[in-house]
């Protein structure tokens, strides 16, 4: 019987069905024709309405006939109202939204791109219209990823590798198979000094994420561009002021499965002196055993992860010509890795001999810190001030427990127990004042002036070494070490612009920037008495005397340098139809000096490098449509040495029982030039649809690696940066992104070759005293595949956002080995992240809540290094190697080998 009156109710009601029609339609700016993804669309007093997809369109279905208004809104921009009718002869209505945005007056005196500055479709605007090969990741990008800090977010862009930190965290980008030594940083277009010891690229992992509008990784370089790049430059554009008051924030924790498993080592940080004995007394303080506390080590639960942002922006006044914007993260982290490492040496047939096996568990907990101000004030329609400022600071407290076992030969094995405490701070501060102004109707100018300061502090790193032997347990020698370093930057920038006409651009300008760089180290050494340990559970009962009371300063990090750079370039631009052209010249002159704390009766005490570069580039676009471009690009670049390569240290005392060279730096290093070719086309769909294919070729000559050189006029032998010849570099490129629906499937590709020729050790055998011999390889840090792949759901009227993101990096090599043939190779990794979130209130509301969790390694894919790995030329070894533990392969030797496992983090976020 329900059967029979459903169907009757059914044919009554048929004749209302068949009237009801179905409005479509897309929501686009007005000005731009982007859609505008998110906006919503309703009829007015009634209860259909619809999101718009992530290609712009929306549909209403089952409206009946009719006169409607139709209403498309979206924050931001104006409400926009068009009439609709419905009729029985014509059910079905096309129709298109153009949405203008509510600042269209303040768009025309900064830059295009204020509406949703932090979204997909102006990180994409942003690649299509910039005039060399750039590719951008959105904020809103970055909040949906499984990524909370910035180098791990660099290993979704296409061709970007990351070097990681012993916590298995990203630190360090590879740009196309180049060293981190061959790019640069920028933030919001002005470059940072490094707070990394021995080195000019900067540690990427002390950057909040959630700090960021946009991150951009350009790989041609304008004339307009500091020329030492020839991997690529890194720009984080911060957080700006929006268009209307916003506040937003997050909160969120979780926890690292490794310590589900086992237990968190930590030491009291109280006991550390954060200043050595002579600093605290003066350089002629004979230091006392009792200056020297020793840290107390405990097993401990792990703390849950915190992590919490705020953000505020507003804009005020008469036409709001202030615009503020304030933003703070933290985060606080416990992470860590169980692991290995072997010390190698070598036979008489050039085979590797594992010498010591150190057994490791890290345990560290780490706090991120990042504050970010920007301030904007147009005094009129032609004239605009800027402030930018940046905090950052990253504080690692970590502590490692370690057994070393020493094998000689058939001999019982030296067995040492180590408990090392290790405490760092590095921190970046940034401010820069900016004036925008429109000086003629044709001549506009824009000026920066910047003061930067990097800082590293590492005090008092202390390990207790216990040695495990049948006639009773002794503590060793050990040393007392205070690390720390200083960089700063003054600089300031001018760029002028004059319109010629016709579509034809003049633009000059220049920069100087005067840097200076300050290392300090400072050694004690403290020997044991030799005795049995009273108390081998208390380091405390041990009766030490301090070799060096004065400590040692004279070592292979003790400096001052400074950088003077003086730079100017011009260029034109010519937009004439369908063709941008972008060439032109920039100089720059470099002015290196630095002092040693080598006695002043010593040449090498200082240097200095005078060297003047001419850098040309050409640059092509031609749109091929409106959504098509192709490019072509030629830059030249340089890289220069850090100031550690430079400084005359070596510690060519003694070599190591396990034949290890000294290292040695080289005041003769040259500095790297480059020439650069590059092709891409790229053609941007509906929505957030996209491919980009590329080719790339670099020719570098002088290139620095680490090789094995003879001292002048002596018979040692130093491990030392050396320029050789030239090398090169070439690849291809692919990025594709495609949505079937709320489904979507992102990926990248980049193939990479190069090759280099440095000298390298052989041992001597019968018939072949040969000790150094040439060896062509690939550069360090290159693999030659990597991959992306994130499969993507996107649904925006459920407010669910999901992707599981897959990223592959192929073998290659991370440690250039000293002897013939041994380099030290990464292993291929494939690593598996999940992110997704789900708005917990109604699109539109003043109010928003959103929930999400994002899962990283959930492969728990491991870092392992081997000596003759996959594409290495020969097989590895001896029998007496294979039969030590972890070595399982007789193709390689297994050197390296640390796991980390899964994190996982859930959390909150809101808007007002």
């Amino acid at each position: 019987m329900g059967h029979i009156y459903t169907t009757f109710f059914g044919l009554l009601l048929l004749p209302l069905t068949l009237r009801a029609g179905t409005i479509r339609g897309r929501v686009t700016d007005a000005r731009t024709g982007e859609p505008l993804v998110g906006a919503v669309v309703y009829l007015q007093g009634t209860n259909y309405n619809g999101q718009v997809q992530l290609d712009g369109t929306f549909t209403l279905r089952n409206v009946p006939a009719g006169e409607y208004e139709l209403v498309g809104q979206l924050v931001s921009y104006q409400l926009l109202n068009q009439h609709v009718s419905l009729t029985e002869a014509q059910p079905d209505q096309t129709l298109s939204l153009r949405l203008r945005d509510k600042n269209n007056a303040l768009e025309e005196v900064v830059v295009q791109g204020r509406r949703d500055p932090e979204g997909e479709t102006t990180a994409r605007r942003v690649e299509q219209v910039a005039p060399s090969i750039v590719n951008v990741v959105s904020a809103q990008a970055i909040q949906v990823s499984p990524d909370i800090q910035v180098a791990n977010v660099l290993q979704r862009v296409s061709g970007v590798t990351l070097e990681r930190s012993t916590n298995g965290d990203g630190r360090y980008a590879i740009v196309r198979g180049m060293d981190k030594r061959y790019n640069y940083t920028l933030v919001n277009g002005i470059k940072i000094p490094s707070p990394d010891p021995y080195n000019r690229y900067v540690p990427l992992d002390i950057f909040p994420a959630d700090l960021l509008q946009r991150l951009e990784v350009t790989k041609a370089l304008t004339p307009s561009m500091e020329g030492d790049a020839t991997g690529g430059v890194i720009n984080m554009v911060m957080k700006d002021a929006p268009a209307e008051r916003t506040l937003t924030g997050q909160l969120g924790t979780g926890y690292g499965q490794l310590f589900f498993d086992r237990s968190l080592l930590s030491f009291d940080r109280g006991a550390i002196n954060r200043e050595s004995p002579a600093v605290r007394n003066g350089s002629d303080y004979q230091a006392k055993t009792s200056d020297f506390p020793w840290a107390t080590f405990t097993h401990k639960t792990a703390l849950p992860n915190l992590l919490g942002n705020l953000t505020f922006g507003s804009r005020y006044g008469k036409n709001q010509r202030l615009g503020v914007l304030l933003a703070g993260s933290y985060q606080g982290q416990t992470r860590g890795s169980n692991g290995y490492f072997y010390e190698t040496g070598i036979t008489q047939d050039n085979y590797p001999v594992l010498r010591t096996l150190h057994v490791q568990q890290y345990s560290t907990r780490q706090e991120r810190l990042g504050l970010n101000a920007k301030l904007d004030y147009r005094l009129n329609s032609r004239n605009t001030l800027r402030f930018y400022g940046v905090y950052l600071q990253l504080d690692e407290a970590q502590a490692r427990f370690e057994t070393d076992t020493t094998y000689k030969g058939n001999a019982r094995p030296d067995v040492d127990r180590r408990l090392r405490s290790r405490l760092q701070r590095q921190g970046i501060a940034n401010g820069t004042l900016q004036g925008e102004h429109q000086l003629t109707d044709r001549l506009s100018a824009s000026w920066s002036l910047v003061y930067s300061r990097a800082t590293n502090n590492v005090p008092d790193v202390t390990e207790q070494d216990l040695k495990l032997t049948s006639a009773g347990n002794r503590y060793q020698d050990v040393s007392r070490i205070w690390l720390d370093n200083t960089d700063q930057d003054k600089a300031a920038y001018l760029n002028l612009k004059y319109d010629l006409g016709e579509g034809l651009e003049l633009g000059v300008g220049g920069l100087y920037r005067d840097k200076d760089r300050t290392n300090r180290y400072l050694s004690y050494q403290l020997r044991a008495s030799g005795q049995t340990a009273v108390n081998e559970q208390d380091i405390n009962s041990e009766t030490y005397t301090v070799f060096n009371p004065q400590g040692i300063y004279v070592g292979n990090n003790n400096y001052t340098a400074t950088e003077k750079i003086a730079a100017g370039y011009g260029q034109l631009r010519l937009v004439r139809g369908a063709w941008e052209i972008l060439g032109g010249l920039r100089f720059e002159h470099t002015n290196q000096q630095y002092i040693t704390s080598l006695p002043t009766s010593e040449a090498a005490y200082k240097g200095r490098q005078l060297y003047p570069d001419y850098l040309p580039s050409l640059h092509l676009r031609y749109a091929l449509s409106p959504r098509q471009n192709l490019r072509a690009s030629y830059f030249s670049s340089i890289s220069r040495p850090s100031f550690f390569e430079l400084t005359p240290h070596n510690n060519a005392g003694s070599v190591s029982e396990s034949n290890v060279y000294p290292e040695a730096g080289n005041p003769y290093l040259l500095h790297t030039k480059a020439q650069n070719l590059d092709l891409r086309y790229e053609f941007f769909g509906a929505g957030n649809d996209q491919v980009m294919v590329g080719a790339f070729y670099k020719n570098i000559k002088n290139p620095i690696e680490y090789a094995l050189v003879a001292l002048p006029n002596t018979t040692v032998t130093v491990y030392q940066p050396n320029n050789f010849g030239t090398a090169t570099n070439y690849g291809f490129e692919w990025v594709g992104v495609k949505y079937f629906g709320p489904l979507g499937l992102a990926t990248n590709y980049t193939f990479t070759v190069s090759d280099i020729t440095t000298n390298k050790a052989r041992n001597a055998t019968a018939g072949d005293a040969s000790l150094s011999v040439p060896q062509k390889r690939s550069l360090q840090g290159q693999s030659k595949h990597v991959g992306n792949a994130s499969l993507l759901y996107k649904n925006p009227r459920l407010g669910l956002d999901m992707q599981l993101a897959y990223v592959y990096t192929g073998a290659r090599i991370v440690q250039v080995g000293q002897f013939l043939g041994l380099d030290y190779w990464q292993r291929a990794q494939s690593q598996l992240d999940f992110s997704a979130e789900k708005r917990l209130t109604k699109e539109g509301k003043r109010f928003g809540l959103t929930a999400y969790v994002k899962v990283q390694n959930l492969l728990n894919t491991p870092y392992q290094v081997d000596i003759l790995a996959a594409g290495a030329p020969a097989a590895a070894g001896s029998p007496a190697t294979s039969a030590l533990p972890y070595q399982d392969r007789a193709d390689r030797v297994s050197v390296v080998n640390q796991t980390f496992k899964a994190y996982y983090l859930a959390g909150l976020r809101f808007r007002l």
